[in-house]
């Protein structure tokens, strides 16, 4: 049980690690789309947030593959793939319907609200949301190589 728990706080906290890191770059990639000195995308916080979410889902798939879930990959590269992908659209999907209810039912467009609502509450609840579907359905190959 011991062993069981080690493996999981593990788990948890590589997870943690990647998705630090995997928020640093689409709350990054997002603001400078939305709000960076060319404003590229100013006005469009769904369009910038999908770009970000994207670019940061790329890096976060390679690094959840080869480091926080090396030994329960599965065989099926595109099935995992897959699955990992839909986990993060629906991720994608939380974050987006935070950030259409601040502009459109609470009216908060500025800069402070599309980081509260797009970067801590959607980023929160999408990150649980992934963290237990990567768990339990994504990577669920053999575990065996991960504890040794």
């Amino acid at each position: 049980m011991g062993a069981r728990l080690l493996d999981w706080l593990r788990e948890l906290t590589q997870f943690g690690m990647v998705g630090a890191l995997a928020y640093v770059i689409d709350s990054g990639l997002f603001n400078l789309l939305q709000h960076g000195p060319t404003g590229v995308l100013a006005g469009h916080p769904n369009t910038a947030n999908i770009i970000s979410a994207c670019v940061a889902t790329c890096f976060s798939w390679v690094a959840n593959r080869t480091w926080t879930y090396r030994g329960r990959t599965r065989e099926s590269t595109a099935r995992e793939a897959l699955l990992f992908a839909f986990a993060n659209v629906g991720g994608i999907l939380i974050t987006q319907f935070c950030l259409l209810f601040t502009h459109h039912v609470l009216g908060l467009t500025g800069p402070l609200a599309d980081n509260l609502s797009a970067y801590v509450v959607g980023f929160a609840l999408g990150t649980a949301f992934r963290f237990f579907f990567y768990h339990y359905v994504v990577f669920t190959g053999d575990a065996a190589a991960e504890s040794s």
